[in-house]
């Protein structure tokens, strides 16, 4: 009696740490960038990965190192148990080369806007899963969650686009061959400024589009309340310049096309009045009136606390090391003045941010 009963308290303690014997090789988590991300946003998510066991875990071109990492997404808002669907022809991320050694960790950036069509607005969850061939079984995350927002329009401007070619068009007759009377028609685009919130910050978005695409999404600041909301004027090429607010003292002045193109940048500060825009009713010139341009050795304090865009151009952490799925919505192209004064000296030196796998 003694013995069958030493038997099933063995067979039971086999059972419950079977599982823990498969699971503890790989410890994954994804967790992403941002809680709310605005419509046609690249969507980035970090995942890390520890391994466990006490063998290397490497993923290569060979066909017992082809191992995949793969994200299954749902809309959480909806009663619908069906995954997102993979944009067409999209590949799964190529994880060739990735190395983890035993008790190793390694973290990545990736753009689920690459892999997954995330064009509409609403909550969604994500998982990772991770297979290798050299595991017995697939290792996934707990799911993690994100929404698409539309934001707030805050401004907006439907514009002509210039012709630029004056060449006549082609003449064009009816079946009697009768010419018929044709004339240009004059495209448009339409900028916007929107705001939204990131789950951390309010930020203006600059967009570009028509009926059939979107041409332009950019970060371009934060939003600091309504008495300091960018000022925005077009002038006679149909180019949007815009004024910003980067603190009370700090403007950032943009000039864009009608292609979504940075032709023109300046971090401006303010003397006696703030910086403002003034169209020429003459020639629909559109200048900088007021303030100065920002100068690193004269302005470095008063620019040194200022979150410029240059640190929303890609998503950082101190969890990533490298990342292995780039695509990202750029922010303004650098903002000059030394570099916005060396990106306000790399951030203050980068302060240390917990570890993805704290925990595990």
């Amino acid at each position: 009696m003694f013995f069958r009963l030493h038997r099933i308290v063995a067979a039971a303690v086999l059972l419950f740490l079977m599982p823990l014997a498969l699971w503890a090789q790989v410890a994954i988590v994804v967790k992403p960038v941002q809680l709310n991300y605005i419509q046609y946003e690249s969507v980035f998510v970090r995942v890390a990965m520890r391994n466990l066991s006490a063998h290397p875990l490497a993923f290569g071109e060979a066909l017992g190192l082809k191992g995949s990492l793969q994200f299954e997404i749902r809309r959480s808002d909806r009663n619908d148990p069906s995954f997102v669907r993979s944009l067409k022809d999209a590949s799964l991320p190529d994880m060739t080369g990735v190395i983890l050694p035993p008790g190793g960790e390694k973290s990545y950036m990736f753009n689920l806007s690459k892999h997954y069509d995330l064009r509409s607005t609403g909550a969604y969850s994500v998982k990772a899963v991770l297979r290798h061939p050299q595991l017995t079984t697939a290792y996934q995350s707990k799911e993690a969650h994100f929404n698409i927002v539309r934001g707030s329009v805050i401004w907006s401007r439907t514009v002509g686009l210039p012709l630029l070619d004056d060449s006549p068009e082609e003449d064009q007759f009816d079946a009697d061959g009768k010419k018929i009377e044709t004339h240009r028609k004059i495209k448009t685009r339409e900028y916007r400024v929107l705001s939204y919130f990131t789950g951390k910050s309010n930020i203006y978005c600059l967009t570009l589009e028509d009926k059939e695409n979107v041409y332009m999404l950019r970060h371009i600041g934060y939003d600091l309340g309504p008495d300091l909301r960018p000022k925005c004027e077009i002038d006679f090429l149909s180019r949007l310049n815009i004024l910003l607010p980067a603190s009370t003292k700090v403007y950032a002045y943009y000039q864009y096309n009608t292609d979504g193109n940075l032709e023109n940048r300046q971090i401006l500060m303010k003397i006696d009045k703030a910086p403002r825009l003034v169209v020429d009713p003459d020639t629909g010139i559109v200048k900088v009136v007021g303030g100065r341009e920002a100068r690193k050795d004269v302005d470095y304090e008063e620019i040194r606390d200022i979150q410029f865009l240059e640190d929303m151009r890609e998503p950082k952490g101190t969890m990533l090391d490298e990342p292995l799925d780039d695509g990202s919505i750029r922010g303004p192209e650098s903002l000059s003045a030394e570099e916005a004064a060396k990106r306000a000296e790399e951030r203050a030196t980068e302060e240390k941010k917990p570890d993805l796998l704290d925990g595990f």
